[in-house]
């Protein structure tokens, strides 16, 4: 049996109707998901009984740590660190021992140190590794979860009274700088706080969790709804902007990356974590895989030439990178997910977007499926480009995918935002039949 590669990892793709066995020898086998994750799969068999034990997700990077419990422990493993596990427990069989047998064991041993009420910052780092491991939201959430431990961290969490979190919160909520409160921040410590609190009572950590009945209101921190929705001469002025070096002094990666937030409708994190093998430039496709969306559903997203050329030139600064916008402050890295933002938020700030509602850059794409109907488009298209699930009995009985009108839509729509932003005449479209 041949042995796998890097580059073989990173472009297995998946077969839509079963699970894809790629192997690599003593028994190690990269398994690709229909759905396109990619799981590393160790099969043996000891004593008569066969054992398939999944040890964890691909990553190109790998874990952190120098052992072999660390890593399977990150559960998101390398190719040069799944094959050293598979040779471990390979070694151990012919040792007499059954390494998932002692895996577990082990694991077993530490569940049960843990119910040894653990503290507050010991309860953040098991609910982080048990429910959070691998999920794009875990750096958000560990650092709302932080911001809790920085005064509880140390305390029993059997002993942490409500008295003690709304204290914490309370102290979140009073400010970072003079002038503004931090409520909102409070707010969503909160949420996480009660999910730990859970986590921790399910456990039998606590007998009954102590904040489940706090609000975000006893905060006076209700989530602020967004509705900003640009006119599409503000959008016009944003990109004219962008292309103007004396009032805009973000990097060529950050720009574009706005370039295609703009042009594309697509969620941020989406854009700026985007590999250069979701892309078919000549097709003027990127299909985006189930994992890097926020519904878990894969979705493709029709390339107007202006994206495209955006693209064209970006490839030769980031082409040889995993990441079309890799960060220029940390090699290797994809842009860090609300730069895009803050560089939009620099252009208020200096002054050189006058007469421009405030904005971020989601409101792009409620931009985007708010005007779409103005250049001719019925209002569904929009939702269809944002990735939306369409609503009611349209969902259950409506599957057509309407490629073809998301096309003309991004099309149209970045023909328009160029001639404003060149202040040439336009002339309305019809709406598609």
């Amino acid at each position: 049996m041949g042995k796998l590669a890097a580059v073989t990892c990173e472009s297995a793709k998946p077969d839509k109707s079963r699970d894809r066995l790629l192997g690599d020898g003593d028994g190690l086998f990269l398994r690709v998901r229909p759905h396109g994750t990619k799981t590393w799969l160790v099969e043996y068999e000891f004593n008569g009984s066969r054992t398939k034990y999944t040890i964890g997700v691909y990553e190109r990077e790998g874990a952190p740590g120098d052992s072999i419990p660390d890593w399977l422990r990150h559960g998101r493993l390398s190719l040069t660190q799944a094959r050293a596990i598979a040779g471990n427990w390979k070694d151990a069989r012919r040792a007499g021992h059954d390494p998932v047998a002692e895996w577990e064991a082990l694991l077993a041993r530490e569940e049960e140190a843990e119910t040894t009420r653990p503290t507050v910052s010991q309860t953040i780092d098991t609910f982080m590794a048990r429910h959070m491991a691998g999920k794009k939201s875990a750096p958000a959430i560990r650092y709302r979860l932080d911001r809790l431990a920085a005064d509880l961290g140390e305390r029993k969490i059997h002993d942490v009274t409500r008295k003690d979190v709304i204290a914490a919160l309370d102290k979140i909520a009073d400010g970072q700088r003079e002038g503004q409160t931090a409520k909102q921040l409070a707010g969503e410590v909160l949420v996480q706080a009660k999910r730990l609190w859970r986590f921790a009572e399910a456990r039998e950590w606590v007998e009954t969790s102590c904040i489940e009945k706090l609000t975000r209101k006893d905060f006076d921190a209700r989530p602020v709804k967004r509705d900003v929705t640009l006119r599409l001469d503000e959008l016009a002025e944003i990109w004219r902007a962008l292309q103007d070096s004396e009032r805009c002094k973000s990097d060529p990666v950050t720009v574009a990356a706005m370039k295609l937030l703009i042009l594309t409708g697509q969620r941020e994190r989406e854009v700026t974590d985007a590999e250069w093998p979701e892309f078919d430039l000549d097709a003027g496709l990127w299909k985006i895989p189930a994992a890097r969306t926020k519904k878990e559903r894969a979705h493709l997203v029709h390339l107007a030439p202006q994206a495209i050329a955006i693209l064209t030139e970006l490839k030769k600064i980031t082409g040889k990178a995993r990441h079309v916008f890799e960060s220029p402050l940390r090699p290797g890295q994809a842009l860090y997910g609300r730069a895009v933002n803050n560089a939009l938020a620099t252009l208020f700030v200096r002054g050189a977007l006058p007469n421009i509602t405030r904005c971020v850059v989601h409101d792009f794409r409620r931009t985007l499926i708010t005007r779409l109907p103005d250049l001719g488009f019925e209002p569904f298209l929009g939702h269809k480009i944002a990735n939306h699930v369409l609503p009611g009995v349209l969902a259950h009985y409506n599957h057509n995918s309407y490629e073809a009108q998301r096309e003309a839509a991004l099309k149209a729509w970045a023909d328009r935002i160029e001639a404003l932003a060149k202040g040439k005449n336009v002339v309305q479209l019809q709406r598609l039949a």
